[in-house]
């Protein structure tokens, strides 16, 4: 049988097929053994651990609590998992799209009968969630909604409170002057829709200044921007295809090292066998036959990784094409930034930033459709604490001549 067919059958059955187990759940032994002798494991509920995913599905579906609030809750509350690491972002973003806490265990295509001994959550709080975390996906958009107004961020900026988008609103008042003139003064701002007409919803700020966050926002992207200008575009695709394809073939040359190493200890077993027949072997016939057996359903799935191993080297040469589309275009926003209008910069930053998340004090969490974490790390000398303090000081500074 195909080890695909079969992890699809155990799914079906609902039976764990080994790796971690989803946060909520352990691993318990059955006292079954399968046909390898090895001890069969269940999943089963951790009662600590699935107290946090309710809590979880509580706070995300009844208080609009998103991952990034909820992460910072169990800090301020002291709540941590029974191994005591903390709940992480990724945890809960994975949690509310599971379906095993509803007592379903889902795999690719295949899924399980509905086990009630697994289910943590009721269906209409799963679906609920299911539904609000589709609605809160930013969807990566290539240009703004308009180039039109003075305000650099068009529809990627959210309240980091509720996460409702911010609406870009402008209001004015009529002054005389000393000569007698009359003058209008106008001032524009974002406003978060559920603290403006939905009080209840949003309790952080209702409305930020367009001339202090933009500014705030720009300063950060040049930053950044400033950053890529330190590495020629020829280093950064040098390196970046030399460490992908190093991964990937470093990969399938460990799976062709255990596969070498399955063959040549099955090729000792059968030579084992003719010691067995004439009585010499220090195994008994049924133990041979077992290993043989083993050894040769290990060889199988080594020989599956390594189609799938050697497909992601093909996959990863194959994209450096792409990297040079990216990391060429990546170069261009550099070089244009400082330069160009306030349309073309609009235009660049919608395909820079995803979402800009504005909270109380002007505290911005900006998420960017590039990594910069990973691209630091991968293609720009780390960056001395120093430096990064001193960084940090400068954007604050910033906020407050701008208050």
């Amino acid at each position: 049988m195909r080890v695909k067919t079969r992890i699809e059958q155990l799914t079906q059955e609902g039976r764990f097929i080994g790796g971690r187990a989803p946060f909520g759940y352990r691993a318990e032994k059955t006292g079954r053994m399968n046909k390898k002798n090895q001890d069969v494991r269940d999943l089963v509920i951790d009662p600590e651990d699935a107290e946090i995913v309710k809590l979880i599905f509580q706070k995300y579906v009844y208080e609009g609590y998103g991952a990034l609030r909820l992460c910072r809750y169990f800090r301020e509350q002291g709540i941590r998992r029974k191994d005591g690491g903390e709940v992480t972002v990724g945890m809960i973003n994975r949690a509310v799209k599971n379906s095993i806490y509803i007592g379903v265990i889902h795999r690719g295509d295949s899924k399980s009968e509905l086990l009630p001994d697994l289910k943590i959550i009721d269906e209409e709080l799963f679906f609920r969630a299911l539904e609000i975390a589709g609605e809160r996906k930013v969807q990566k958009r290539e240009a703004p909604l308009t180039t039109r107004g003075r305000s650099l961020l068009v529809g990627n900026v959210y309240c980091g409170c509720c996460g409702a988008r911010l609406m870009l609103a402008t209001s004015g008042h009529k002054y005389q002057k000393k000569d007698g003139t009359v003058s209008t003064s106008t001032c524009s701002s974002y406003k978060c829709f559920n603290r403006t007409f939905a009080p209840g919803k949003c309790d952080g700020q209702t409305s930020f200044s367009v001339e202090k966050l933009d500014n705030l926002v720009e300063q950060i992207i040049r930053i950044q921007l400033s950053q890529i200008q330190k590495a020629p575009p020829q280093t950064l695709l040098a390196k970046q295809r030399r460490r992908e394809v190093d991964l990937a073939k470093m990969k399938a040359k460990r799976l062709h090292d255990d596969y070498e190493q399955k063959q040549r200890a099955y090729q000792d077993l059968r030579a084992e066998t003719l010691k067995v027949i004439q009585g010499n072997s220090r195994f008994s016939a049924d133990l041979l036959n077992s290993l043989m057996d083993e050894t040769a359903a290990q060889l199988k799935e080594l020989e599956s990784q390594i189609q799938a191993a050697e497909l992601e080297v093909r996959e990863t040469v194959s994209c450096a094409e792409q990297v040079q589309k990216e990391y060429t275009q990546l170069m261009n926003w550099a070089e244009l930034y400082n330069n160009c209008s306030l349309e073309a910069k609009k235009m660049v930053v919608a395909q820079f930033v995803k979402a800009v998340r504005a909270k109380r004090g002007y505290e911005l969490d900006i998420e960017f459709n590039v990594s910069f974490e990973e691209f630091q790390a991968l293609y720009l000398e780390p960056e001395e604490k120093g430096r990064k303090r001193k960084r940090a000081g400068e954007i604050l500074a910033l906020a407050e001549c701008a208050g």
